[in-house]
């Protein structure tokens, strides 16, 4: 599917994004493996602005040794359980950008909000072993139909 450019205003779209984002728990991640992409899903919270999105995992896992050697991630979220299976009811935004590991004073409100969202997955979020991972999210592209994609990007 080749991207079209917007056919929305660029606040209807980011909105379109924000009500997506907020809706969902769940994203796939994709990292960059040696040989290939490499796919997880991971339990995330957006920023209220869009521009950044954070998740955590253990630092022994796969996708956060990929994410050390290629910080170029995308994550897909789509609304599929709540519009059903069709592919013409439903939307799905993916987020490319690249990660970075906050400070501690960044990393402490990041998690506290993180854990607030996730309120199951507390224990989980402040464990030693766990990575807190932000993307700085460069562009959405949002398919709100089986032709249709918008592109939100941010100024670099």
């Amino acid at each position: 599917m080749k991207e079209q450019p917007m056919k929305i205003d660029r606040t209807a779209l980011q909105s379109a994004i924000a009500g997506l984002l907020n809706g969902q728990r769940l994203a796939i991640l994709a990292t960059v493996s040696q040989e290939s992409p490499y796919c997880n899903l991971v339990s995330f919270t957006p920023s209220d602005d869009l521009q950044t999105i954070v998740f955590s995992t253990p630092r022994s896992t796969s996708k956060y040794a990929n994410m050390l050697r290629n910080p170029n991630v995308s994550l897909l979220v789509d609304d599929r359980m709540r519009s059903g299976f069709g592919f013409t009811s439903g939307m799905a935004v993916t987020a490319l950008g690249s990660v970075e590991f906050p400070g501690k004073q960044d990393e402490d409100a990041l998690k506290g909000r993180h854990a607030a969202r996730h309120a199951g997955l507390k224990d989980f979020i402040y464990s030693p072993e766990c990575a807190l991972v932000r993307v700085r999210v460069a562009r959405y592209i949002l398919v709100s139909s089986l032709h249709e994609a918008s592109v939100f990007e941010f100024a670099s």
